[in-house]
């Protein structure tokens, strides 16, 4: 079966070309999104939702910082007093309060993860009316990415972005429901283990099967016992029952994987999912992928869409994105200070796109930040984990908001470090980098940023590297940062790989997760820009010290015009040509 084959055999089996969530989707749903009222300071506006207030595409022109209120009203026909109801919210930036027909349902702090309210005792046949509450502000407190948190756009932050960001919905489940889980390849045992989360009413009998279907076609089941208060199923099958084919970019299969749960032996919930089989880990200097040495060709994606900016104006528009990358022979995305859709990683699984999961940054700590930021952490855990294109996990960048790591025994330190373990912890099959660009004390891959102004410089550099220049290693100092970017040394130097010490130099990865940026930063490099990207790639190449590289970027964002394509998405050079040099 061919890649496309599959592809329309997942959508026709789990309806995924239509749900917001690919990877949790049950098949009675209510999507609510639409035109809503929008009301601001007293003023009253129809908004589109799920495109951001501050965007083209939201039809509204509100800033983008303040309180506001979304109001719509629905009918539910069909209602059902033996089933459950919540009501989704896949993005919401940044706090949120939630009410049905006058009563509140609950809050929500974050911008990025996706969350959900028992809506079934406020839920009538007729004339619902919902109201969402936000309110955002460009508060250096609160996990921004590259919104500004200035007044207005400057150097690389963006103008912002508020309110609700990804669609709205309604699901129905049974009064005991599936509410999680967890697919694990077992190389060892050569086993899929499943682990599986359910909630009802106390006193019930469950039982649960998990419905396998291969890419071909072929259905199998797998059940458990039956379990008196049961809040938990544990399934596992060979590899053998399954026809066990692993993912990769090159050939992303997936499984479908249908989870009922009975009651007494009544069917009582169904919710459709996939997954894909692929290991990654590190191994000495490499990183593997299903046993397979790894090189990572990725292009820098910031997650901004013409007229929709946090939200494309549709899917297509994404996958027109992954495709063009892997027209250019890249093989990755690092997607930058953004946790994107469900929806989006789905995109990547099927089409075979590695890429990041990158926290975006604060750039003010507190206790009550670092507590928002680990509370969002864990639910975006939660919910994306299961995604076989995502490779990685990147929590911090260019140390932006956690300048007190420095100090060894500095709060910021402790909390950096407790968000490493956190991941390693709820998600041990991903490496962590814990600061990516330099000045790492804790990671799992040891990367790299430059943005030297010549490729003799960028030699030179690998060279020290390759060599263990321990000036270029360690020697850190708050000064040495500040020189650095008062002086503007971007384009002429670079700032400590390690803070402490350089001992994980010969036993870790080092990835170059940033270099290019041709067009916005300077360059002493003669040629064109498709020349410059050739002689930097193939010195990268060259050196032979890195696992991968990351050009910065595929499209131009804001001021920042160093992209492959215009934000419009219109080439700018030639791609067959960085299609070669990607092969090289």
């Amino acid at each position: 079966m061919n890649t496309t084959e599959q592809f329309d055999f997942i959508d026709d089996l789990i309806v995924f070309s239509r749900h917001p969530d690919p990877a949790w989707a049950r098949r009675n749903w209510v999507s609510l999104n639409g035109t809503w009222k929008l009301s601001h300071k007293g003023q009253q506006q129809d908004i589109r939702v799920p495109f951001p207030i501050g965007s083209a595409a939201s039809c509204v022109d509100f800033e983008d910082s303040g309180s506001f209120v979304y109001s719509t009203t629905f009918d539910y026909p069909g209602l059902d007093c033996l089933k459950r109801y919540e009501l989704h919210i896949g993005a919401c930036d940044y706090q949120t309060e939630v009410l049905l027909n006058g009563r509140s349902l609950g809050f929500h702090r974050g911008g990025y993860a996706s969350f959900s309210f028992d809506i079934t005792e406020n839920l009538f046949a007729r004339d619902n009316r919902i109201e969402v509450r936000v309110r955002d502000s460009h508060s250096p407190r609160q996990a921004r990415g590259k919104q500004t948190f200035r007044k207005r756009a400057w150097y690389v932050w963006y103008d912002g972005i508020a309110g609700i960001w990804q669609p709205v919905w309604i699901e129905e489940t049974g009064k005991s429901f599936v509410e999680r889980a967890v697919v694990r390849e077992n190389r060892a045992s050569r086993t899929v283990e499943v682990s599986v989360s359910v909630s009802g009413p106390a006193g019930d009998a469950l039982r649960l099967e998990a419905v396998v279907t291969d890419p071909s076609g072929v259905r199998r089941t797998f059940s458990s016992d039956v379990r008196e208060k049961g809040d938990s199923f544990s399934l596992s099958f060979p590899f053998e029952e399954i026809g066990a084919r692993h993912w990769s970019p090159e050939h992303p299969v997936l499984y479908a994987i249908s989870y009922r749960l009975y009651e007494v032996n009544e069917l009582c919930d169904i919710v459709e999912s996939y997954f894909g089989l692929r290991s990654i880990e590190v191994r000495g200097t490499s990183l593997m992928l299903n046993g397979q040495r790894l090189f990572l060709r990725m292009a820098l994606v910031q997650g901004y869409y013409p007229e929709g900016v946090y939200t494309p104006l549709s899917y297509a528009v994404v996958v027109k994105d992954i495709d063009m990358l892997k027209r250019m022979g890249f093989n990755g995305a690092r997607i930058h200070e953004k946790i994107e859709s469900p929806y989006f990683h789905y995109l990547c699984d099927r089409m075979g796109l590695l890429c990041s999961y990158e926290m975006p940054s604060f750039y003010l700590g507190s206790k009550s930040c670092y507590s928002a930021y680990e509370r969002e952490l864990r639910e975006i855990l939660s919910r994306d984990a299961m995604h076989p294109s995502a490779i990685l996990w990147i929590l911090f960048n260019e140390t932006w908001g956690v300048w007190g790591v420095y100090r060894r025994d500095s709060r910021t330190r402790k909390f950096v470090e407790s968000m490493v373990a956190l991941v390693h912890r709820e998600d041990p099959d991903r490496p962590v980098i814990e600061n990516s660009g330099w000045e790492h004390f804790d990671t799992d891959i040891v990367d790299f940023h430059h943005y030297l102004g010549t490729s003799a410089l960028a030699r030179g550099l690998y060279e020290r590297l390759a060599s263990h220049d321990e000036r270029l290693f360690y020697g850190f100092s708050v000064w040495g940062v500040i020189d650095f970017y008062l002086n503007d040394r971007v384009t002429t130097g670079t700032r400590k790989v390690f803070l402490e010490s350089m001992s994980d130099v010969d036993e870790k990865p080092l990835f170059l997760s940033e270099y290019g940026g041709f067009g916005w930063y300077g360059t002493e490099e003669k040629g064109s820009v498709s020349e410059k990207i050739e002689t930097y790639t193939k010195d990268i190449v060259a050196s032979g010290i890195f696992c991968g590289y990351c050009l910065t970027q595929l499209y131009d964002v804001g001021g920042e015009v160093n992209g492959l394509l215009s934000f419009d998405r219109k080439p700018k050079m030639d791609l067959e040509r960085i299609k070669r040099i990607n092969g090289a």
